[in-house]
């Protein structure tokens, strides 16, 4: 039986188990300040990458690096530069970064595209780095790019069992995404849709392009019954997170959402890998290229397989204290 509000974190592949060590810093490292880059979809005061960059920053932090001392960080957000991805992606490398972070495979193929001599950490999810190209194998990436991946094709699956249990009488998944991004792994689809044909549910598209189009399509959804939705993450889902929960309660549908923080701004109930541990991992390859290391050779030395790469495992599901009683079958 799952147990609401229970968070267990389970990290695998090379990154972090816990928190990045301490290490003295080498003379070379102390004779600059070290810069490093981000781009971001969101907005920089986004309160979720904001969470996320606290347990960023505080990984480097334990690591040696502390911001104003012999750290700069620059963050450089597509939405919020209203800038198309290549574009943005021109300023972050114009930052001059010892190192850029690339937040989700937007980013990471914008930054993919436009540089091969600048060293990229990515923590992107839900694709895989190999097949979009990133890197060339997952246990020795090659080129300028290393990262995180938080890639579960089986999550898919999960997402429906989950909503059956939150809503037994359900018979509808509806999916909502942006498909002009083209950043759902499909993998993940489909093992969405094979979990859903196993108890009998169908499987409803629900595109939105513009934030216009969230309370018409997840109304019209509505309008039949035994519907509930599951929305995989992309970058429109994400910024609009705040319309597409209020559309949901609205209309009291049963909605699963790809990360933490839908539940925790009131959604119903999530299921995903931890994110701040994903910066957190982020934190080490960082260290590493700052010291010296290639992305194609930077390896953990608290791997646990073989990958240089590292994958973030699902946790428990979070289930919205608040919002329980869309829930005609509440987990307990």
């Amino acid at each position: 039986m799952m147990r609401r509000r229970t968070f267990i974190t389970l990290i695998s592949g090379a990154g972090l188990s816990g928190r990045v060590g301490v290490r003295s810093l080498t003379a070379w490292a102390q004779d600059r300040i070290r810069r490093v880059g981000i781009l971001v979809p969101l907005p920089a005061t986004d309160p979720v990458f904001r969470r996320n960059m606290e347990a960023f920053t505080a990984a480097m932090k334990n690591a040696g690096w502390i911001e104003g001392r012999n750290l700069e960080i620059k963050v450089v957000s597509i939405i919020g530069s209203g800038k198309t991805p290549g574009a943005a992606a021109k300023d972050a490398i114009a930052l001059s970064a010892d190192v850029l972070i690339a937040v989700t495979p937007v980013a990471a193929d914008a930054l993919h595209k436009e540089t091969s001599a600048v060293p990229v950490v990515f923590v992107v999810g839900w694709i895989n780095p190999v097949a979009a190209g990133f890197v060339t194998a997952i246990n020795r990436p090659a080129g300028n790019m290393t990262g995180i991946t938080d890639l579960e094709p089986s999550l898919g699956g999960k997402w429906v069992q989950l909503l059956k249990q939150i809503a037994p009488e359900i018979r509808r998944v509806g999916i909502v995404y942006n498909p002009d991004e083209g950043t759902i792994s499909a993998p993940l689809l489909e093992t969405l849709k094979e979990g859903a044909r196993r108890i009998a549910v169908d499987v409803v598209d629900l595109p939105i392009r513009n934030e216009a189009e969230i309370e018409n399509v997840i109304a019209a959804f509505t309008n039949k019954p035994n519907g509930g939705l599951i929305s995989p993450s992309d970058i429109f889902t994400a910024a609009h997170r705040a319309q597409i929960i209020a559309a949901t309660n609205r209309h009291r549908v049963p909605a699963i959402f790809p990360y933490r923080y839908f539940a925790l701004d009131g959604g119903l109930a999530a299921y995903s890998p931890d994110q701040p541990s994903e910066f957190r991992q982020a934190a080490y390859f960082v260290d590493r290229i700052l010291r010296g290391e290639k992305p194609e050779t930077s390896r953990s030395k608290r791997q646990i397989s073989s990958s240089s790469l590292s994958t973030s495992r699902p946790q428990t599901p979070l289930v919205s204290p608040s919002l329980q009683q869309c829930s005609p079958s509440p987990m307990s």
